[in-house]
């Protein structure tokens, strides 16, 4: 049976340190694994640290990481913690149960500058959001040593996000006061399908996909409404100043969102992408071919259909994993993104990932 934690490829966030404090702490012959993987666009980074231990022999792995990502240069990178438990029920099935912690972290953007003849603070916008997740799945595999063989795994996840905002006015030697502050949760779930098929000892076709569900429009949960626009319009000298900060200001909350609420930072590499805007739904069929016993290759295609409005995304990308040894693996990933956004041109960026683990 393949298992479906770190040796079978699932890229959850978790800690370093205390996965190391698991290792060190496992019964005598048990085995433990730690990974460390590191991806980046030229505007973006995303970096994963994890660690599992078996705790009960071919029968249950705890698993705890960390995972991070920065969205855009000049925004505040994301942090969450992750603890999970596999547990096999035989020889072909196996369930997995994981929660998660998003730490709040705040984003401030200047509004507008301060006018000191018109008695007019200047005007910063604070936006923050933490989560709290739930994962549960499934997985069968028909293991054994037939020549074709399958696999198939479902998935279910619950998070709620905190959505803050406020807007802060600033003055010349003065503190800063805080106009006014508001608060909205935002729920979010996505089940999701695995398939894979081994007809040889080299080939494997492998197919994902997921659905994204929200309590509420992830495009205005958290952000300002019209009367809260209106009363900030009013003390603006420049209407065209109002439109356009709040159009870069909505550009980086998507932004912002994409990697966060639409769930998918545990995701975020040279082979899933990094969304621009909260997805609806994504698909990504994938080939892999071996290479004797060292080497192993893949390539993959990702589809993207944002939410309403805000267009798709295509990601064609390539993976290779090179073995050294039984313990210890590395491997890289290469892949073109180009986002279609609905009401502007396409956008294509490349993405680059570097991965290790290394089995105790």
């Amino acid at each position: 049976m393949v298992r479906q934690g770190i040796r079978g490829g699932r890229c959850s966030p978790w800690t370093w340190g205390l996965a190391l404090l698991l290792a060190l702490g496992a019964p005598q012959g048990h085995a433990g694994t730690v990974l460390a993987e590191v991806s980046a666009t030229p505007e973006a980074q995303a970096w994963t640290l994890l660690g599992d231990v078996e705790v009960r022999q071919d029968e249950t792995f705890l698993t705890l990481g960390y995972n991070g990502t920065l969205p855009e240069q000049d925004t505040a990178p994301s942090h969450q913690l992750s603890v999970g438990v596999d547990h096999a029920l035989s020889l072909h099935w196996l369930v997995s149960g994981s929660l998660s912690l998003g730490l709040t972290h705040d984003t401030e953007t200047p509004l507008t500058r301060e006018r000191p003849r018109r008695g007019l603070p200047a005007l910063d916008a604070r936006t923050s959001y933490g989560s709290q997740g739930l994962l549960l799945s499934a997985g069968y595999d028909s293991g054994g040593l037939a020549t074709v063989q399958y696999g198939l795994d479902v998935g279910l996840s619950l998070t709620r996000y905190p959505l803050g905002r406020e807007i802060i006015a600033r003055r010349a030697q003065q503190a800063p006061s805080v106009l006014f502050s508001r608060e909205e949760p935002l729920w979010a779930t996505r089940p999701s399908l695995g398939l894979r098929w081994k007809p040889g000892a080299h080939w494997e076709l492998g197919l994902r996909g997921g659905l994204y569900l929200y309590s509420d429009d992830p495009l205005i949960a958290g952000q300002f409404t019209a009367q809260e626009q209106r009363l900030l319009a009013e003390r603006y000298a420049e209407a065209s100043e109002d439109r356009a900060l709040e159009r870069a200001f909505r550009r980086r909350i998507y932004r912002q969102l994409a990697t966060g609420v639409s769930g998918r930072a545990a995701e975020v590499n040279a082979v899933a992408g990094f969304p621009l805007a909260p997805a609806r739904f994504d698909l990504r069929p994938s080939v892999t071919r071996r290479l004797g016993d060292a080497v192993r290759g893949q390539l993959s295609y990702g589809f993207t259909r944002y939410v309403p409005g805000q267009g798709v995304s295509h990601l064609l990308g390539t993976r290779w994993i090179f073995s050294f040894s039984e313990d210890f693996r590395l491997w890289g990933a290469v892949a073109l993104q180009v986002d279609v956004p609905e009401d502007s041109a396409a956008a294509q960026s490349g993405l680059a990932t570097l991965g290790t683990d290394y089995t105790f």
